[in-house]
C-alpha cells in the first residue's frame, strides 16, 4: 500500500522522529505531506489527488494548543468532507480536547475521572481500537516504566484494563486509533485493588520511538513493544486493517468465500482425505490440546473428530465464515458452539481467553494487514498455545482459480510475512516444519504447508 502521513508544516519544527513510521514496516511505501497553516485546504486537496491507499492524520500533534487547536479541527473536518481514507482522531473527539504543557492531547471533562491524592500509584493503560473493539494492553507502572505482571498481581491487572475499556465506551471514543488512560490504584493499602480514572490522552505521539537506538521510556512505547504481540510492525498493520474493516472493504470477498463453502459443505470431508487429514493427525498426536480449544476456520469440525478427545480433557468451539460449514460441524457433536463470520472480525470482537487457539488452512484468505491483526489477537487471547498452518499458495494455483472465475478463492502465500512477524514477547516457537499440505480438488495443484506452533514461555 501507499501510505501518506499528513503533518503540519510548523516553522522551526524538528520533531521528525515521532512520525517516522516507515521504520516499523517494509510492506508499505510511506511518504509525508506537510500541510501549511495558511493553505490547509489547498495542500489537503493536492495530497488527496495523489490517491494514497490510506492516510494518517498527524496534524493535531503539532497544532494542539492555543489558537492552533482551531487549525487542527478545521483541517480534520475538511479531511472528513473530502472523504479520503484516513486514520486519525475524528473532529467530534478533537473538539473535546485540550493540550497540556507536555504537548499531550487530553480529553476534557472526562466521564468517570475523580480527584485524588498523592498516595495513589499511577498506571498508564494504552488502548488500541481494532475494528469497533477497544483492546486494552498491559498496564505500565508509571514510576518505573515497566509492565504490571498479570501473574504477580492478576486482580489489579484486570481491574486497570477493565477501567480503561469501560472509560473508552463511557466517553464515546470510537474512532480514536489509540489512547492512553492514566489510572490510579491504592493496591498497597487496599486488598480489593480499587482504581480511579485520572485522565485520557488521545492518540499520543509518544507511542512511537524517537531516539537513535529505538528505545523509548514512555508507557505507550513499552506497552507496544512488550504487550502487543508482533510489536510495532503488527501495530501499524493492524491499524490499517482496522480502518478498512470498519468500512467493510473485504465484505464482498468474505461473502463469496462463504458462498463457495456453503455449496461444498455437505461433501467437504470427502475431498480432504489424504495429505490434509494426515497433517491434522500429526499435529494432534504431537501436541497437547487439553482445555478449551478455539478453532478458527473450523470447517466441518474435522480437527476435533481426529483428536477424538479420548479422556474428555478438551472442549472445542469454532469460528467459520460459512453457515453450512457450521451446520455440518455441529451435526457431528464435537463442538460446543460455532460463530459465523469473517475471522478478522470475529476474533477481534471475541473477548474470552482460550487455552489453545488453532487455525488450519484458512490464513491464506487474509491480506498482510489482516494477518498481523489476527495473529496478534490470537496471541492476546491464548493462555497456552497458538498453532496454525501457512499454505504456500503457488502462482499456478492462483492462475487456475482465476481462469475458473474464482480468483478470490486463491489467497496468498504468507510464509515470508510470518517469518517477519517473529516470535512475540513471552512466547517461544516450538515447531516450524514444512509438509505436503493438500491437492486442490478443483485444479489438481499441489500445495505445501508449514506448521507453526508457539507456546507461552513459563
Amino acid at each position: 500500500m501507499r501510505v501518506c502521513l499528513l503533518r503540519a508544516s510548523v516553522a522551526g519544527s524538528k520533531d521528525v522522529g515521532y512520525s517516522d513510521i516507515e521504520k516499523y514496516t517494509d510492506r508499505h511505501t510511506i511518504e509525508q505531506r506537510f500541510i501549511g497553516e495558511d493553505r490547509i485546504k489547498r495542500d489537503l486537496n493536492f495530497a488527496a489527488a495523489e490517491s494514497f491507499d490510506v492516510y494518517f492524520n498527524l496534524l493535531p500533534w503539532e497544532w494542539h494548543n492555543g489558537p492552533r487547536k482551531a487549525l487542527a479541527v478545521l483541517a480534520t473536518k475538511y479531511i472528513e468532507d473530502i472523504s479520503i481514507p484516513v486514520i486519525g482522531l475524528p473532529s467530534r473527539i478533537l473538539e473535546r480536547c485540550a493540550s497540556d504543557a507536555r504537548g499531550r492531547i487530553l480529553l476534557e471533562n472526562v466521564a468517570g475521572a475523580e480527584a485524588t491524592t498523592a498516595e495513589w500509584d499511577e498506571y498508564a493503560c494504552t488502548v488500541i481500537e481494532l475494528d469497533n473493539t477497544p483492546i486494552p494492553l498491559s498496564p505500565v507502572f508509571c514510576n518505573t516504566g515497566t509492565l504490571l505482571d498479570p501473574k504477580v498481581n492478576p486482580d489489579l491487572h484486570s481491574a486497570i484494563r477493565k477501567s480503561a475499556e469501560d472509560a473508552f465506551y463511557t466517553n464515546n471514543l470510537h474512532g480514536s486509533p489509540w489512547c492512553t488512560f492514566t489510572i490510579l490504584s491504592r493496591s498497597e493499602q487496599e486488598p480489593t485493588h480499587p482504581v480511579q480514572l485520572l485522565e485520557v490522552s488521545l492518540m499520543p505521539k509518544a507511542i512511537f520511538t524517537q531516539s537513535a537506538d529505538a528505545t523509548n521510556p514512555t508507557p505507550e512505547a513499552c506497552a507496544i513493544r512488550e504487550s502487543f504481540p508482533g510489536g510495532y510492525r503488527s501495530f501499524i498493520h493492524s491499524s490499517i486493517s482496522s480502518y478498512f474493516l470498519k468500512r467493510n472493504r473485504a465484505s464482498d470477498i468474505s461473502r463469496k468465500i462463504a458462498g463457495r463453502y456453503d455449496l461444498v459443505a455437505a461433501h467437504y470431508d470427502a475431498g480432504t482425505t489424504g495429505h490434509y487429514q494426515e497433517l491434522l493427525k500429526k499435529i494432534v498426536q504431537t501436541y497437547n490440546f487439553d482445555g478449551l480449544v478455539l478453532d478458527i476456520g473450523c470447517g466441518t469440525g474435522l480437527l476435533a473428530r481426529i483428536h477424538g478427545n479420548p479422556q474428555n480433557l478438551s472442549r472445542f468451539i469454532g469460528m467459520d465464515v460459512s453457515l453450512e460449514m457450521k451446520t455440518e460441524c455441529l451435526r457431528h457433536g464435537q463442538y460446543e458452539c460455532v460463530f459465523v463470520g469473517p475471522m478478522q472480525r470475529l476474533l477481534v470482537a471475541y473477548a474470552d481467553p482460550a487455552d489453545h487457539i488453532v487455525c488450519f488452512g484458512a490464513l491464506h484468505y487474509l491480506d498482510v494487514n489482516e494477518l498481523s491483526m489476527v495473529l496478534s489477537r490470537a496471541f492476546q487471547l491464548a493462555r497456552l498455545s497458538v498453532t496454525f498452518t501457512i499454505d504456500e499458495i503457488p502462482d499456478s494455483y492462483k492462475e487456475a482459480q482465476s481462469l475458473r472465475g474464482s480468483g478470490y478463492m486463491a489467497g496468498s502465500n504468507h510464509l515470508s510475512e510470518i517469518e517477519s512477524y517473529g516470535t512475540p514477547v513471552g512466547w517461544r516457537k516450538v515447531d516450524r516444519s514444512r509438509n505436503m499440505g493438500w491437492v486442490s480438488p478443483t485444479t489438481g495443484v499441489e500445495v505445501y504447508t508449514s506448521i507453526f506452533r508457539f507456546e507461552r514461555a513459563i
